[in-house]
């Protein structure tokens, strides 16, 4: 059996069973032959729609953070100074 080869596709945040958070999890997919980008083409165009549904995932999430952030009066970007 040949070495197995994986690709990170995404990085993800995740819950511990205490309900702490650890971010920044790699997310892999196992691929089994790799072309000059270092996948199959069929599999590179897995990981691209992967990527684009983890990226739209992502941005909502942050979206609601701090759309709740603002609402709440919690947290948000401090406000802008002038030079």
């Amino acid at each position: 059996m040949g070495k197995e080869l994986y690709q990170v596709v995404a990085y993800i945040a995740l819950r511990n069973k205490d309900g702490s958070s650890m971010i920044n999890v790699p997310l892999y997919v196992k691929v089994s032959a790799m072309n000059k980008s270092g996948m199959t083409e069929t599999q590179e165009s897995v990981m691209h729609r992967i990527s684009t549904i983890m990226i739209k995932r992502n941005e909502k999430q942050l979206s609601d953070y701090f759309a709740n952030a603002t609402a709440t009066g919690a947290g948000g970007l401090p406000p802008a100074r002038g030079v």
